[in-house]
């Protein structure tokens, strides 16, 4: 998903001098709504899961570009800070036959987002441990406290005004939007019952031991689902399908959904195997009975990736997504680049 923004993470930096008796605190100083800034091209087939179709070659993209931040050396606290940008954001999936495209829906457009983040630090170092943070020899302590402390959480709410232009891949159909979204990110602490506990990590975590994963059976904190939620007014553009119901192609309010995770699966040959799971929902707030009946207030779209380090991906994909008419499911076999 990935969808509009890619999965969200929070960067630890470990930090702190150890008292003989007390625990050094570990602060959570970092978080990033969606990665590096740059460009992701994603060359890929398409085939359908059912039926006797043709596939189709084709493409999926995301860019991602800060157009304008605060100042690098403004004074940030360690545990809580706001920052105000300026995001160019554009993403689409694309096959050169549509008919077999789950997601024929290019997004453009500008954010300007706030960010606020709070977090508790992690404790290493207490008496007993074997962990001292100021002698690299028992760094491997460390890392192995820091994952059973039950503090370390951080918690961050992006929100902002949007701005975008919306179509499909053959451009004949057409949606200005503006409005305002939310995105609040939990990470829970390592060794928090939230992170223990969670539902969705649970079935991987009895694969990791199995490939040999070095995380084995333990929780994954970047497994806790992130959330946006937005709501924005709809300006139709040469949409003939809403155009042939009411007569006219009238303005709307919409709102949207998306929800994600990413958790580590195996380790295979040197190399990573990740799942991310991405559902986004669209629905037009009071739309008319017409439309409804028609069923083009709603549109819902879920993925389901297995990817490796070097770039490879398996995608199942289903579901539409607005502008198009016709639920579809698919398989995705792509590779990603990445451009700084």
């Amino acid at each position: 998903m990935r969808g509009s923004w890619a999965a969200a993470g929070v960067v630890l930096v470990l930090t702190g001098v150890c008292h003989a008796a007390e625990p050094t605190q570990v602060d959570v100083k970092e978080a990033k709504e969606d990665g590096t800034d740059g460009i992701r091209v994603v060359p890929k087939y398409f085939q359908p899961s059912s039926g006797n179709g043709p596939g189709s070659l084709g493409f999926s993209y995301a860019v991602r570009k800060a157009i304008a931040t605060p100042d690098a050396q403004q004074d940030i606290s360690p545990t809580a800070y706001r920052l105000y940008k300026l995001d160019f954001k554009a993403d689409g999936n694309v096959a050169f036959n549509r008919d077999v495209n789950p997601a024929d829906f290019l997004k453009t457009g500008l954010e300007l987002n706030a960010l606020y983040q709070h977090s508790t630090p992690v404790l290493i170092g207490a008496p007993g441990s074997g962990c001292v943070p100021t002698d690299p020899a028992t760094a491997a302590a460390c890392r192995e406290e820091a994952k059973r402390s039950t503090s370390g959480d951080s918690t961050t709410l992006l929100s902002g005004l949007i701005a975008s232009y919306e179509t499909n891949r053959k451009f004949d159909k057409k949606n200005w939007t503006y409005g305002a979204h939310l995105t609040p990110l939990y990470r829970p602490a390592p060794d928090s019952p939230l992170n223990r506990l969670n539902p969705l990590d649970w079935p991987f975590r009895l694969l990791r031991p199995l490939f040999h994963h070095p995380l084995g059976a333990a929780a994954s904190p970047d497994a806790f689902p992130k959330f946006r939620i937005a709501v924005e007014r709809v300006k139709p553009k040469d949409d003939q399908d809403r155009a042939a119901i009411l007569g006219s192609a009238d303005d709307y309010n919409r709102g949207n959904v998306e929800v994600v995770f990413t958790t580590p699966v195996a380790f295979i040959k040197n190399q990573q195997v990740k799942f991310d799971f991405g559902w986004r929902y669209f629905r037009e707030i009071h739309p008319d009975a017409r439309i409804r009946a028609a069923g083009l207030d709603r549109s819902r779209y879920t993925a389901s990736t297995l990817r490796l380090d070097s770039g490879w991906q398996l995608t199942y994909a289903s579901g539409r997504l607005p502008l198009d008419r016709a639920n579809e499911k698919a398989w995705e076999l792509g590779y990603r680049i990445q451009f700084e």
